[in-house]
């Protein structure tokens, strides 16, 4: 212990989750560290000023969190706050808030459809960020429509910090200048990018490569965390070694790959949407980032739900037709709602089922049965018929 230093303090982007397992959580850097009993409780005594006993058993864990940057010495106590009750189990570990569905763009594959004036209330949105950290989530996903055109946007930004989970702004990056990027207070924002640029514009509109890529040079220079989302489909299919070269040169340090439903405005567009033989192995191009499942034995979506705009709680933004709930009866009422398929329950008997943990199930539903294989995930593992692998 160095010399007038007493006391352990957890670093203040870090959180004690108890999950599943328990858990520290470095919000800052989107890394879940899984803690054995004693190394919890040794902690969560820490995170309430106690000055724990040191045994030679702990000093190697010291070492590494402080060595992780996940804690430091103090001279005095540091009291953080703590809820010391078991999450949910399986446990509510992304949320997705959509704010509006108030859009500046008219996106060919929007699932949403076309855009209104709908938005939850500050109030709303208040109650269940509060709700979510109760529950010991770990990422809060902001979106829309375009979340920045929420009538509120500006207040909701300024709560994010303090919270104990991190904040992802979810934008199509367009109305994202200079100025706008210095006030955001989001840890990461996720910009879509659907290709260069005749594959973006050809969804999106014109211009709009253009205004995506200065956001991402205005979000970088502003420091914050960037990663970028992009949709497969049949304008952008010979454009992915191009955008995969521009994206390592802005120094992205996530991408996001997945292909559009056949739903909102994709239904008068389905020319662009590419087939699973065709979309399956682009889904391979992503890199970084991830999501923190735990060992339960769910598919796809065991950790997540979503808000909608008017209020509704379901699976997951797909699935807004099939709604669980209403936020106002609290959102741990309605996780608890939310219906979940054990990996068993799948048609899928392929090897790499722990893997994928069968894909999109709302995929899955719109091409045969919500029990049947994504094909597009099958096609992206060489999986064929029959649960086969492929050699090649």
């Amino acid at each position: 212990m160095p010399a007038g230093n007493e006391f352990i303090a957890i670093n203040p982007h870090c959180a004690l989750k108890n999950l599943e397992e328990p858990c520290l959580y470095d919000i800052k850097n989107d890394e879940l560290y899984e803690l054995g009993q004693d190394a919890y409780q040794f902690l969560l005594r820490c995170s309430q000023g106690e000055r724990p006993v040191v045994r030679k058993e702990d000093e190697e864990f010291i070492q590494y969190c402080l060595s992780e940057n996940l804690a430091r010495w103090a001279d005095t106590p540091l009291r953080k706050k703590q809820f010391v009750h078991r999450s949910p189990i399986p446990s509510l570990r992304y949320l997705e808030l959509q704010l509006t569905d108030r859009c500046n763009l008219q996106c060919r594959h929007c699932y949403l459809g076309e855009s209104g004036h709908q938005d939850l209330s500050f109030a709303q949105v208040l109650r269940v960020m509060e709700e979510f950290e109760e529950m010991q989530g770990l990422r809060i996903l902001l979106s829309g429509g375009e979340p920045l055109l929420h009538p509120r946007f500006w207040r909701i930004n300024d709560l994010l910090m303090d919270y104990d989970f991190r904040s992802v702004l979810l934008s199509n990056g367009n109305l994202i200048t200079r100025e706008v990027a210095k006030k955001l207070r989001a840890h990461e924002v996720q910009v879509s990018l659907d290709g260069m640029k005749e594959g973006h514009e050809l969804l999106r509109g014109r211009d709009t490569f253009r205004k995506t890529l200065k956001a991402i040079d205005h979000l970088q220079e502003a420091g914050i965390q960037l990663s970028v989302a992009t949709m497969i489909h049949k304008g952008n299919l010979k454009e992915f070694d191009s955008l995969a070269a521009l994206l390592e040169s802005k120094g992205i340090r996530e991408w996001n790959v997945d292909v559009p439903c056949m739903e909102g405005r994709l239904k008068e567009n389905e020319n662009l949407c590419p087939s699973p033989a065709e979309a399956g192995p682009f889904l391979n191009h992503g890199f970084g980032g991830g999501m923190h499942a735990s060992k339960e034995d769910y598919g796809c979506g065991a950790h997540l739900c979503a808000i909608m705009p008017t209020g509704h709680v379901a699976k997951c933004g797909l699935f807004a037709q099939t709604p669980v709930g209403f936020i106002d009866e609290g959102l741990k009422v309605c996780w608890e709602r939310v219906p979940r398929i054990e990996l068993k329950e799948l048609t899928c008997d392929c090897s790499v089922l722990e893997e994928c943990r069968g894909g999109c199930r709302y995929r899955a539903k719109l091409r045969g049965g919500i029990l049947d294989p994504d094909v597009f995930q099958c096609y992206s593992r060489g999986v064929r018929k029959g649960g086969e692998l492929d050699d090649h």
